[in-house]
């Protein structure tokens, strides 16, 4: 553990942001410049090397900051624990990977310290916030933490950024942070009070964008003509965004023949669901994606050999559209396709 920053002014606010990648950096640097809170990193495989120089990172929102770290860190959840402090939030930016061993899952990660925050106030409020991609990502946290002794919200962060850790303990962020935040429980009070609160800590006026979200599934949804459709896709071909269409040929148009295709076979899931999601968002992210020399996570988790979140991103929405008679040709192939690259990984992965 280390402090680094000035006193801040509200520090009876603790949060601690789990998963120092792209976004979990970008995140914490978005919580310590708002100064609003006393913010907390858990750094895992880059631990040693920010602890002796910092991070480096490239922002478009904040600049270039060299030897940078936050108010404190460590280097695993049972040293957080250990530091005897209530996280009002734990902000969970890591990946999301259901099918993968279950010590990393994300009820499994955050469990010491629910437990850890009940010990220490078994009356006070504690706030879980899922930075990360999908749909129904929330349902096994509710499951894992039924107990009505748990005054536990848990609230949704659908972050557009294009920020990614290209080396050890160095960050790159090409596109603008753009957060909304929101609870799962559009009805529960207590949660949204507790996300219209994360907004105030988190906003950075000119410089980053935060927003309270009242239609939080709506908003998964809408995100997922992103991850489930441009993000797959380029990673079953090896290329960034914009290769994506540029190299494609004029005769089998990328674009034509697959994107918008597969966007539309989202829409139609979303519509078996009641959600409406307007066509203008396939032009945004479209348009977007063109000209962004931008390589998703997804596709960097592949030719790292690591576990993509495939299943919270297309499998899950795959299963309504199964479970509604959605017709998804375009998209049952991507995942098809990616299952087997997944399976690949754990393989490779158990034979170490």
């Amino acid at each position: 553990m280390q402090a680094e920053n000035p006193k801040t002014e509200s520090p009876d606010i603790n949060v601690l942001v789990i998963g120092a990648g792209g976004v979990g950096v970008i995140t914490t640097v978005a919580l310590t410049r708002a100064n609003k809170c006393n913010v907390h990193l858990v750094i895992r495989s880059d631990y040693k090397i920010v602890k002796e120089r910092g991070y480096d990172i490239n922002s478009c929102d904040y600049g270039h900051l060299v030897n940078w770290k936050p108010n404190y860190f460590y280097n695993n959840i049972t040293n957080a624990c250990a530091s005897n402090i209530f996280f009002d939030y734990i902000v969970v930016t890591t990946k999301n990977i259901p099918d993968g061993p279950k010590e990393v899952t994300v009820p499994a990660i955050i469990s010491p310290l629910v437990q850890s925050n009940y010990g220490l106030d078994p009356n006070k409020n504690m706030n879980i916030v899922l930075i990360q991609n999908g749909i129904d990502i929330e349902k096994e946290i509710f499951t894992r933490f039924n107990d009505p002794k748990l005054k536990l919200s848990v609230l949704s962060g659908i972050q557009l950024i294009g920020s990614s850790r290209i080396a050890p303990g160095v960050i790159n962020q090409v596109g603008q942070d753009q957060l909304s935040i929101g609870s799962f429980k559009s009805s529960d009070k207590v949660a949204n009070n507790a996300a219209q609160k994360f907004v105030e800590i988190y906003e950075n006026p000119n410089i980053n964008h935060v927003e309270f979200d009242p239609r939080v599934r709506f908003s998964r949804w809408k995100k997922l003509l992103y991850n489930s459709v441009l993000s797959t896709i380029s990673t079953v071909v090896d290329l960034d965004t914009s290769h994506c269409f540029t190299l494609s040929s004029k005769e089998f148009d990328t674009e034509k023949t697959l994107f918008r295709p597969a966007m539309h076979e989202i829409i139609d899931i979303a519509q078996s669901e009641n959600i409406i999601i307007d066509e203008q968002i396939i032009e945004f992210f479209i348009n977007g994606s063109k000209t962004m020399d931008y390589k998703p996570s997804m596709c960097l988790d592949k030719e790292k050999n690591q576990l993509m979140e495939l299943e919270v991103t297309l499998g899950n929405p795959l299963k309504i559209a199964k479970k509604n008679g959605i017709n998804t040709p375009i998209l049952n192939l991507v995942y098809t396709l990616l299952y087997l690259e997944q399976s690949k990984i754990k393989q490779k992965k158990d034979s170490l």
